[in-house]
């Protein structure tokens, strides 16, 4: 995966766990990010060679929460995420339009249309009810990544001018 777009799911998954009041923990910056990521990538590969150390899964665990590692594209952090959720779900996840209340304004006139990241991202919930389904749940992923192509880079972060902080 693209470690930009890596990086503006990050940032999707923490906004909307700071808009829901959902334990988001700390907003990493691009280089914090880059570096826990690929700290998780150093644990990984030593994980392998150790066969299994507690310790070492543990702390890979640990960095996957804290990045939140997976949070859109693993189904079974995301049925962890839904089963959280009130009943009646909050406005930001009944609509694309909702959804994108989490981006700036600059943010939402940099999408090719709108709606187009709340499509994406609240895409990614229906997922995990379709686990059982294999060929509806591979259809649904191929559906993400061409609204990611379409998606693009639109966090602040990527267009910034140099110099103006």
């Amino acid at each position: 995966m693209d470690p930009f777009r890596e990086y503006q799911d990050y940032v999707m998954a923490h906004r909307l766990r700071v808009a829901l009041d959902f334990f988001p923990g700390q907003l990493y910056t691009l280089s914090e990010y880059a570096t826990l990521r690929l700290r998780r990538s150093e644990l990984l590969q030593k994980l392998v060679r150790c066969q299994g150390d507690s310790a070492l899964l543990s702390r890979i665990e640990q960095i996957s929460d804290q990045i939140n590692y997976g949070f859109w594209s693993n189904p079974g952090v995301l049925s962890a995420f839904l089963k959280r959720l009130h009943p009646a779900p909050p406005p930001l996840l009944q609509s694309p339009e909702g959804f994108e209340e989490l981006l700036t304004p600059n943010e939402r006139r940099r999408l090719a249309e709108p709606g187009l990241a709340g499509r994406y991202y609240l895409g990614w919930l229906r997922l995990p009810a379709l686990l059982d389904e294999p060929l509806r749940f591979e259809l649904a992923r191929q559906e993400q990544e061409v609204l990611a192509e379409r998606l693009g880079l639109f966090l602040d972060d990527f267009h910034k001018v140099a110099g103006s902080g």
